[in-house]
This record gives structure tokens, C-alpha cells and sequence, in this order.
């Protein structure tokens, strides 16, 4: 069922009026590509969010649910210089469209970066936000500092584990799926360096008393190696297509349980974050910092809403012709990261699409058709 010849930006089934993509819809969609089960599933009707989390997982105060299946194309942004999740070439409709259908992998694809909208943030989460920049950086990091830990997003990813499990369970198979591709968002970000480790503890110490330079610099790494993720796979970029194909597949054979690779997943990732801080600090210096000169710690924003209106020229730094031949490292590190990730979408994903196509089976008469259900 696998089709390798796409690369998301050029598949004719997936509308640009979903464009531009971003990082987490290419790893979702190349995961996706690699199970078989869940690229078989027929189209689901869309339907109205059942709202099971409000009270224990309350979203942000300006989210709406947007509805990508009812889209009206206004646009055609460029895909290698947009950085905002918000702008795409199309605007959505914010109520369920009637009579409208979704192929479950579409709508694991076109909702992985919902997380990163408004859901996380502008709420009070935790007294030590700030520390992640925020409550969408709460929900979506977890790392160690001076022995005290920081974030939760383990604990996002197991809460919309059980909201998608909850949503099948009442036949809403649409939010189902919509709920994984916010939990795949999760558990892809569990795999990010920069996610789940902060900064080197020896960078700390030197920087511990200079609070403006320390929050500048973290953030100019954290969002230089996202821009530069982003901007390969907008290349089209084969190694990063190879291995999250090659992870999803291991990841759904292996049929492990997701939870028990969790906290080895974690750590790997954590060992990746040094190496890929110094190098950019010490490969790109202070031409990559200079882009960052607007981050300020004591900014109403959110770090991620700042650093994203630096991406721009972090990316003319990284990819300037005289720094192509700095990217080789970054290519082969980051392949292997990848994969990582793959095989733990691969898992997850795998487990749902398989137990739905065992019920769609189990339906089935031994002459090929569905029996009443009454």
C-alpha cells in the first residue's frame, strides 16, 4: 500500500490548500506512508469535537477548532520562507462541514502541527513556565535543570493516547484519529534533542549570571536546528524521506508497546542535544546569534512565538553558500534522530490502525458482507 514516490509538497492527493508544510507533517505523512493498515482505512465522516479533555487538559484561550476538509485557496505562500503554522494558502472552516469525508492518514497529516497553534498556549500551567518559555513549551518539553525538572510532555502525549482511545471507543473514529495526530505530535517532540535537554550543564555555569545572553542563545539553537529540519524537508531532502520510512516499518513490526521504549526513546535523544548545540554555536558563531537579537526573557510572548519571527534569518545564515558544506554533520545526526522517531510513530500508529482493521474484518459475514449491527 506504501507509495514512495511523493514527498508530501508533490503529492496530487494532498491539497496545497493545506500548504506550506512543515516538519511535523513530513514526519507524519513518511510514517504514515510505512503502515500499511492505516493506508488501507476507508474515509471517515467528519464530525464535531466531542470536547472530552476540557477539564482535565483545558486548551488555550484563543483556540478554535479549524476544519482543513472545507478550505477555500486564497494564496500560494512560498514554501522555502514561510515560518508561521498560522499562514497556509487557504483559510478553514471553524464548524464541521456536512457530508464531508477524511481518509484517516490525511487528517493524521494535516492536524500534526495543531499542537503548535493555539491549544498550549497563553494558560497557566505551572509556576516555572517561564523556564520553557511558556505554557506551550511546558506541554511540549521535559528536560532536567540543577536537579529539578521542567515540563510535561509525557504527559501530554499519554493524555491524548487515552483521549483518541476514548474517541474510538464512542465511534468517533474522526476525532479519533485528530487526537493521535496531536499525540504523534507529542511523541515525535519526545524525540527532539532540544525538547527533552535545555542546555550543556557546563554552558549553564559559565552563562548562569548573564539571564539575557543564556535565554538568547538556548533559544537561537533550539530554533536554528528547527529551521534547518524544516528546510530539508522542503528540499525534499532523501535521507530524512529513507529514515522515517525505514522507522515507521521497524516500529510497526516490532509491535511493542509504545510506553515501555518511552523513557529509552527519551534518552537517546537527550544524548544528541550537546553535539548539535556546540556545533551550531561553533559552526555558525555569532552571525546565527545576530539573528536572534529581538529574543527578550521578559517578553509577554511565548519563546516560541518570538524565535519564530527570527526563523527568516537564521535560515539565510544556515544555508548560505559558504555554510552548505557545515550541513553534512547536521544531515547524518539528524537522519538518525529520524529514525528514531519513525519507529516510534510507526508503533503507535501501527497499534491503532491494526486493531481498526481487525474490527472492520470482524464485521464482515464469511461472504464478504457487513452484518447488521443492531
Amino acid at each position: 500500500m506504501e507509495n514512495l514516490n511523493y514527498y508530501l509538497h508533490d503529492d496530487p492527493r494532498m491539497s496545497l490548500a493545506w500548504a506550506p508544510w512543515f516538519s511535523h507533517e513530513y514526519i507524519a505523512y513518511f510514517s504514515v506512508q510505512a503502515v500499511d493498515s492505516l493506508m488501507a482505512l476507508p474515509p471517515v465522516p467528519v464530525k464535531r469535537n466531542p470536547q472530552y479533555g476540557n477539564k482535565v487538559w483545558p486548551v488555550g484561550p484563543k483556540h478554535i477548532d479549524l476544519y482543513k476538509e472545507s478550505c477555500r485557496e486564497l494564496r500560494r505562500l512560498d514554501p522555502l520562507w514561510s515560518f508561521d503554522y498560522k499562514k497556509r494558502n487557504s483559510d478553514y472552516a471553524d464548524e464541521p462541514p456536512s457530508g464531508k469525508t477524511i481518509e484517516p492518514w490525511k487528517a493524521l497529516v494535516i492536524y500534526s502541527t495543531e499542537p503548535d497553534l493555539y491549544p498550549d498556549y497563553d494558560l497557566y500551567l505551572h509556576k516555572n513556565q517561564k523556564i520553557t518559555g511558556g505554557s506551550h513549551g511546558w506541554r511540549h518539553m521535559q528536560f532536567r535543570i540543577l536537579g529539578m525538572t521542567f515540563g510535561i510532555a509525557p504527559q501530554s502525549f499519554r493524555v491524548h493516547t487515552k483521549l483518541a482511545a476514548l474517541a474510538f471507543e464512542n465511534g468517533n473514529d474522526y476525532w479519533g484519529w485528530r487526537y493521535l495526530s496531536r499525540c504523534a505530535h507529542y511523541l515525535a517532540d519526545l524525540g527532539h534533542p532540544f525538547h527533552v535537554k535545555a542546555l550543556p550543564g557546563s554552558f549553564l555555569i559559565k552563562k548562569i549570571f548573564s539571564r539575557h545572553d543564556l535565554f538568547k542563545i538556548v533559544s537561537a539553537m533550539h530554533q536554528s536546528y528547527e529551521v534547518y529540519v524544516e528546510r530539508r524537508f522542503r528540499e525534499g531532502f532523501e535521507p530524512f524521506k529513507e529514515a522515517l520510512l525505514r522507522g515507521a516499518r521497524e516500529g510497526h513490526d516490532a509491535g511493542t508497546d509504545v510506553e515501555s521504549r518511552l523513557p529509552d526513546y527519551i534518552k537517546r535523544a537527550e544524548e544528541k542535544h550537546n553535539p548539535l548545540f556546540y556545533y551550531f554555536l561553533d559552526e555558525f558563531g555569532r552571525e546565527l546569534l545576530d539573528a536572534f537579537d529581538q529574543m527578550d526573557p521578559n517578553s509577554q510572548l511565548d519563546a516560541a512565538a518570538q524565535t519564530n519571527r527570527c526563523s527568516a534569518d537564521a535560515a539565510k545564515v544556515i544555508f548560505k553558500a559558504t555554510n552548505l558544506p557545515r550541513l553534512d554533520y547536521l544531515d547524518k545526526i539528524t537522519s538518525g534522530i529520524l529514525f528514531d522517531v519513525g519507529r516510534m510513530l510507526g508503533m503507535l500508529l501501527g497499534r491503532f490502525s491494526d486493531r481498526k482493521m481487525q474490527e472492520m474484518s470482524a464485521t464482515l459475514s464469511p461472504q464478504g458482507k457487513k452484518e447488521s449491527i443492531s
